[in-house]
């Protein structure tokens, strides 16, 4: 793997499209810009990534999902069943605090990608980063990323799909990249209670910072994807989805 500043190059290999070296990560998106949410504005910020693993992440994770992250973690571990050698792909990265919880699994020989739309976060993945390990990282858009199809072992998504535009559009883009027996684990949010109380909490959150998903919003989609083993496991306010490509 070479240093920060010089992504590695079998990055680029699976990259589908030109791609400019930047700063230490690989920009397929240049000048364009995605839909911003408000919730991708305050992610985006030049203040957010300095304090979002040490503060934000872990006070955000435990009110959210009543677990501590590295619960969630090591359920994550579980739901991807990496192997060493594999070629992962964390989608939303942020500062590449998730990408790098799937280094150990993947081993020397392995590769994790992270990918975000926001340079400030990249450029703090790339900081925090230690040279040498097999990871690097990607500016794309979560509804148009840069690979071609089932070019991943596993993907994940963590605490990001309620922050996007087109959450289930970008779902069914990570759905895409999976090879045959490839998994998938989605961590998001999750409308509990009477059905009513559900879709109306779901319709007003499409104009919120965040999004809420339907208990059964996020595993239909993997469902009607022809994904099995699908899997769904509730705590507090969150959902972490699971599944794989036969």
């Amino acid at each position: 793997m070479t240093a920060p500043g010089q992504p590695d190059r079998r990055i680029r290999a699976l990259l589908n499209r030109p791609a400019s070296d930047v700063d230490g990560y690989f920009d397929v998106m240049g000048d364009a810009t995605v839909p911003q949410t408000t919730g991708q504005r305050v992610m985006g910020s030049a203040t957010l990534p300095k304090i979002y693993e040490r503060l934000w992440r872990p006070v955000l994770f435990r009110g959210f999902t009543a677990r501590t992250t590295a619960q969630e973690d090591r359920h994550k571990l579980r739901l991807l069943d990496i192997r060493p050698g594999d070629t992962v792909l964390d989608v939303a990265c942020g500062p590449g605090n998730t990408t790098r919880t799937l280094l150990d699994a993947v081993g020397a020989q392995g590769l994790a990608v992270g990918v975000d739309s926001s340079p400030t976060m990249l450029a703090r993945a790339v900081d925090d980063t230690v040279p040498g390990t097999p990871v690097g990282y990607v500016r794309a858009d979560a509804v148009d990323l840069p690979f071609g199809d089932a070019t991943f072992d596993a993907v994940s998504c963590y605490g990001a799909l309620y922050l996007m535009d087109d959450p289930l559009g970008a779902l069914r883009e990570m759905i895409r990249l999976l090879k045959p027996g490839g998994r998938i684990a989605v961590l998001t949010t999750c409308v509990r209670g009477p059905a009513p109380v559900r879709r109306l909490a779901v319709a007003a959150s499409r104009v919120a910072p965040l999004r809420l998903f339907d208990v059964d919003e996020v595993t239909a989609v993997l469902r009607e994807a022809g994904l099995q083993d699908v899997t769904r496991s509730v705590s507090a306010a969150s959902q972490t989805v699971g599944g794989r490509r036969p």
